[in-house]
């Protein structure tokens, strides 16, 4: 499979500005809603993030914004915008794509909601969406009282630094081969980082832990095994108890568990 730049960037498909203004007008505010106070309101212009990302390397690959007839809302409010890198993207064992970082922009020029900035991984393999949640990457999301436009350009790029290398650490992952025993293992300290230390798992527990729920996900890899049990864990539908384990709502819980899982698995590859 030829993974050379010019094919990579050949298969990261972004849309035009005159789409994202289709899909998403409020992205084209020159300035918030007239009712805001702007004295205490910092104004972040959602195109000169996107120009900001280009400048990046960034693609901007999708925008979002709901339907509605009221124009204040429909010119200023709520707006999605998401990012990839052409040359940024996880492997599979072929040396192809197998899943891209995402980021994602959430704003308002309305003072409905904050900025909020997210870093996560797109996985091609059915469009499935999965954050990765560890110390090296990270989000913020802050009222637009509190930072001026460069500020958050700041924490764009602060957060943007560690993408490279936490992707070159999950390409390591993905071609770290585990036995039986040590996938058994990973899975019994998983399920602890859930359950407890004191609880002891079954061993059907643990195998329903490893059991992925798609074909792509097949794989004795770090990387793969990472995947599902992440996955599982949070999700639910494994068998735990005599029954079927509930997934996690909860979003501190959440976000313990993502960091406890991604601080074993570098225990793992150490």
């Amino acid at each position: 499979m030829n993974t050379n730049n010019n094919w990579t960037r050949q298969n990261l498909e972004g849309i035009s500005m005159e789409v994202a203004k289709d899909k998403a007008p409020a992205i084209f505010a020159t300035k918030p809603a007239d009712y805001i106070n702007t004295k205490l309101y910092h104004f972040t212009p959602t195109t000169e993030i996107v120009d900001y990302m280009k400048d990046l390397g960034y693609v901007l690959t999708d925008a979002k914004q709901s339907k509605t007839k009221i124009a204040l809302r429909n010119n200023y409010g709520t707006h999605i915008v998401s990012f990839q890198h052409p040359e940024i993207f996880v492997k599979d064992n072929q040396g192809g794509i197998e899943a891209r970082p995402t980021i994602v922009l959430l704003n308002s020029h309305d003072g409905s909601r904050p900025i909020q900035f997210e870093m996560g991984l797109f996985r091609l393999v059915c469009s499935n969406g999965l954050m990765v949640k560890s110390m090296d990457m990270g989000s913020f999301k802050e009222r637009h009282t509190k930072y001026t436009f460069q500020q958050v350009k700041d924490l764009i790029a602060s957060k943007i630094d560690t993408l490279p290398k936490v992707v070159e650490k999950i390409n390591d992952w993905n071609s770290l081969e585990m036995t039986p025993k040590q996938r058994h293992r990973f899975a019994l300290e998983a399920l602890k980082i859930r359950a407890g230390e004191e609880r002891v798992p079954e061993d059907y527990e643990l195998h329903s832990i490893l059991e992925p729920k798609r074909k792509e996900d097949n794989g004795n890899t770090l990387w793969k095994t990472f995947n599902v049990v992440q996955e599982n864990l949070i999700k639910g539908g494994f068998q735990m108890n005599n029954r079927t384990a509930r997934g996690i709502t909860n979003p501190v819980q959440d976000m313990v568990l993502n960091k406890g899982l991604w601080q074993l698995a570098e225990e793992f590859a150490a």
